[in-house]
């Protein structure tokens, strides 16, 4: 009896031995796994929270489609003397668009990304609230009342370093930033060529041609252009302009004047939805048209791939006008990959003449 109840009480004793060791052993998987991973969520749920206190999505008085609120302190820490006015809080997904705004006093810009990777906030301007959960902070130095701001972020608010409330009334017009489909290249860079023809009966625009080439024109002679794409329906009534030109000559100097003499040409060069260049001919003939067959040697015999028959369009014109796109100012606010994830940019072409140059 004796020896029986000694021999109980060793196994109890090794079986609580276990059974101890075993959770000292998951409590310290916790606090070193699991434990930092919750921490870093509950530090973000948190951040957004504050963030979004502000203000709520698309809420306050509206009056022409407006929206208004009015800003608290800022959360952030080394801004807890600041005013924030959130207009989108912290989300997990990216946005672009539009912010039209009219506030009470002058005011900045500022957009969030993020949340960082660990260790990816070096070298960046940052906001976070508790030093764990760090965002990149982007501001614009527009100190204006009112104005329109192209932006990207998962974060979107205005801002002043004054410890005063303001009010702010905004309108956002705004997609996410997602992955893009994937699409046939149709260029190294994934350039478009747009080619719009002022004729007398109408302007007509073609967005099938894949080779553009300036001969001339840059050293101020005559430009003269070439436009090859291949052959197809769409260029319809450039085949009318080369057959009349060919029937009545080239422009003024050398036939009859007709409908399609000295017509009005311009070239837009697009990278995916952004406008890169822009080249406006004047005056502009048909001066050669050739048909062409473009073939990989042998292989198209073999099937191995296809013929293409290709249009060639001469163009002689007697004045151009380039024309650029000023992105630079929006590449050093945020970087050339934000850049080219906006949407919907309003830009605006300029001459050298934009820029006092006489």
């Amino acid at each position: 009896m004796t020896y029986n109840k000694i021999k109980i009480v060793w196994i109890i004793a090794v079986l609580s031995v276990s059974v101890i060791s075993s959770v000292t052993t998951q409590s310290f998987a916790q606090e070193n796994g699991v434990g930092q991973y919750q921490e870093r969520q509950d530090a973000m749920n948190a951040q957004m929270n504050l963030f979004s206190k502000n203000a709520s999505f698309n809420e306050g008085s509206s009056e022409n489609g407006f929206s208004r609120i009015i800003s608290k302190a800022d959360p952030g820490l080394g801004h807890e003397q600041h005013q924030l006015a959130v207009i989108m809080p912290i989300d997990n997904t990216e946005y672009t668009g539009t912010l039209h705004y009219s506030a009470s006093e002058p005011v900045q810009l500022v957009t969030l990304r993020g949340p960082l990777e660990p260790g990816e906030e070096k070298g960046k301007t940052i906001w976070t609230q508790d030093n764990k959960v760090f965002y990149e902070i982007i501001q614009v130095n527009q100190y204006s009342t009112t104005g329109k701001w192209q932006f990207v972020g998962n974060a979107l608010a205005a801002h002043t370093f004054k410890s005063t409330p303001f009010t702010i009334d905004y309108k956002i017009e705004y997609e996410e930033v997602g992955e893009e489909p994937i699409i046939p290249i149709k260029s190294v860079n994934d350039i478009m060529i747009s080619a719009e023809f002022s004729f007398d009966s109408g302007t007509v625009i073609i967005d099938t041609f894949k080779v553009f080439k300036q001969l001339a024109g840059y050293d101020r002679q005559q430009p003269q252009v070439v436009l090859q794409g291949v052959v197809g329906v769409e260029k319809s009534i450039l085949y009318r302009a080369v057959d009349t030109e060919f029937d009545k000559g080239a422009g003024r100097n050398y036939g009859t004047a007709h409908q399609f003499s000295e017509f009005g040409m311009t070239i837009n060069l697009m990278q995916e939805d952004h406008p890169i260049r822009k080249i406006t001919y004047r005056e502009c003939d048909i001066t050669n048209y050739t048909i062409d067959t473009l073939y990989d040697n042998d292989y198209s015999y073999n099937r191995a791939s296809a013929f293409v028959l290709v249009d060639n369009f001469e163009f002689s014109c007697k004045g151009m006008q380039p024309y650029h796109y000023d992105y630079q100012k929006y590449i050093d606010e945020y970087g050339l990959d934000a850049v080219m994830k906006m949407k919907g940019m309003e830009m605006v072409p300029k001459t050298y003449r934009d820029y006092g140059a006489d």
